[in-house]
């Protein structure tokens, strides 16, 4: 499985089950009309500069967010079947992509990504303007 992308066991199985599920997910990101915990596992990458390059480099941004929604939903459900209540439950879900997103932000294979680095390069440049 590729940790990089998300792309657990659990998420593979999920995907492969749901085709049409996911492809609607697909719909709604690019609609910009997502359902909130969608938008957010989508919008935090926004926060995490390198690992946003390197989805960008390969041209899975969106497949990624989908992965990280799936898992944020196990991981509610997990939290709920422990007793949680809902909002704490949620607020842990978005903690744990929170730390996901940021030890994959940090990784070798992200930060030393050639193709990313020129994506990186280019949307830091769009951002502070100096294009």
């Amino acid at each position: 499985m590729n940790g990089t992308l998300l792309l657990t066991r659990a998420v593979v199985e999920f995907r492969n089950s749901y085709p049409e599920l996911t492809a609607q997910w697909e719909r709604q990101i690019n609609s910009g009309n997502s359902r909130p915990d969608l938008h957010f596992c989508m919008t935090l990458l926004d926060d995490y500069p390198y690992l946003d390059s390197y989805l960008r480099s390969i041209e899975y941004r969106i497949g990624f967010a989908i992965n990280a929604y799936i898992i944020h939903s196990d991981w509610q459900r997990e939290f709920i079947g422990s007793g949680y209540d809902y909002n704490l439950a949620l607020e842990l879900a978005n903690r744990e992509i929170q730390l996901t997103y940021k030890a994959l932000n940090d990784s070798e294979i992200v930060t030393e990504d050639p193709k990313a680095k020129v994506y990186h390069d280019i949307l830091a440049n769009a951002r502070s303007g100096t294009f």
